[in-house]
């Protein structure tokens, strides 16, 4: 078993995301089939990255450990429209975990890039554009959702400034920074339907939309993750 997840794991993610697509298109008869392979999509990731050669008892291993497990929790949760709050707190978990984890690779006060600063600028518009756009719709829940908005925003910021260090930069560049965009845009896109588009126009299937983001955000960290423990972390520590 330990092998073929070693192997197969990400194929496996990949086949269990399918299925989540399926039942959540054909509809209400397959809701069933459709939560469940949302709860499973996590721990087979968390599984096929525990098991790869060389991950066990590296730094930093138990604390994306955590992250992820904390992604697994918002999954859960968020299957029910009553745990939002739950739910995010859950994912807000995963992205202090991640924040940290990148704040030992490469620390905030070491040099900064020009993309860097870049990223700060527009990302602070992009959160002042959801506060004043969205504040109506969410009521009291917009100071949770701020805080929520100022830990994704710095876990991307992290991930570009790790982008910085010479060790992980083909890293950053090529899973963590996409997989922290695919976040950004899956719960700016949840944000937005949830209170604004379902309530004035709501759009068939904005699920899937939301799934295949959320997905392929989880895709690109965890194989990240993997090649930074596998190859990068040797050079680091």
């Amino acid at each position: 078993m330990k092998t073929l997840i070693q192997k197969w794991g990400i194929a496996m993610g990949i086949f269990i995301l399918a299925v989540h697509f399926v039942a959540q298109f054909l509809g209400a008869q397959y809701l069933m089939l459709e939560h469940i392979s949302k709860a499973m999509l996590l721990p087979i990731l968390m599984m096929y990255l525990y098991v790869q050669p060389n991950v066990y008892n590296k730094p930093g291993k138990n604390l994306v450990m955590l992250g992820l497990f904390g992604s697994f929790l918002g999954d859960v949760f968020l299957i029910s429209k009553t745990m939002f709050i739950p739910g995010m707190i859950a994912f807000m978990m995963t992205h202090i975990c991640n924040i940290l984890f990148f704040s030992k690779i490469y620390r905030p006060s070491q040099p900064r890039s020009t993309k860097f600063y870049i990223a700060t600028f527009l990302l602070a518009c992009f959160c002042v554009f959801i506060y004043f756009h969205l504040k109506e719709g969410m009521g009291k829940l917009i100071y949770p959702v701020l805080v929520y908005m100022a830990l994704i925003s710095t876990a991307a910021l992290m991930a570009i400034h790790i982008s910085n260090n010479k060790a992980t930069t083909i890293i950053a560049n090529s899973f963590w920074i996409p997989g922290m965009l695919f976040f950004l845009t899956t719960d700016s896109i949840l944000a937005f339907n949830k209170f604004d588009w379902a309530i004035h126009s709501p759009i068939s299937n904005i699920g899937l939309l939301i799934m295949l983001t959320y997905g392929l955000a989880q895709f690109f960290l965890i194989k990240g993750f993997q090649l930074y423990f596998t190859t990068a972390s040797k050079q680091i520590g």
